[in-house]
């Protein structure tokens, strides 16, 4: 008896491919989440029940930064007039700003390795070509990612690096994996 082999339609392929593309990064989401946790803004500023400081040594004395209001040009006398504000996070804003920059930090480089053993893995002759297509395109994801959750802290040169990089990076996977 023969057996007859058929291919999947197309748009088979190309649902297990974006599959593979979407769920590769969604695991690669939570392996960055397992092994390094982001950062909670409630951990460094608790949110405060207390009545708001309505003058700078309250203010001092609660943790909070006061800021004066500009003199006003023509004061109403007859309404109680507040001088300035309050800010309870202020001091706590900045732990909490380094703590987000160090994680996006090391969401880039964990989410950047896992993108380039990813397309490594796919370069590999595994027998199929959906799979090796798909471990690819999910590591170019990752990669893309990776560089967007850092990129507002990067600075313009190590932009320019990370674009350059992954520029040569694809010019070079095109020229080697598709030949015209």
């Amino acid at each position: 008896m023969e057996t007859i082999t058929s291919k999947p339609p197309k748009f088979v392929r190309w649902a297990l491919l974006i599959g593979i593309v979407v769920i590769l990064n969604v695991f690669f989401s939570v392996v960055l989440a397992v092994a390094y946790p982001a950062p909670v803004y409630n951990d460094f500023c608790p949110t405060q029940s207390m009545v708001s400081p309505t003058n700078a040594a309250t203010c001092d004395a609660q943790g909070g930064i006061w800021t004066e209001y500009p003199a006003a040009v023509a004061p109403d006398v007859s309404a109680p007039k507040a001088t300035g504000y309050c800010d309870m996070y202020a001091k706590c804003q900045q732990p909490f700003q380094a703590a987000s920059d160090r994680y996006a930090l090391y969401a880039f480089v964990l989410m950047t390795v896992l993108g380039i053993i990813s397309l490594i893995v796919g370069f590999m002759p595994i027998g199929s070509s959906i799979v090796s297509s798909g471990l690819s395109y999910g590591g170019v994801v990752a990669i893309i990612v990776g560089s967007v959750e850092y990129w507002g802290t990067a600075g313009n040169w190590l932009r320019l690096a990370i674009a350059t990089a992954g520029l040569i990076a694809l010019l070079y996977i095109g020229t080697k994996r598709f030949r015209d």
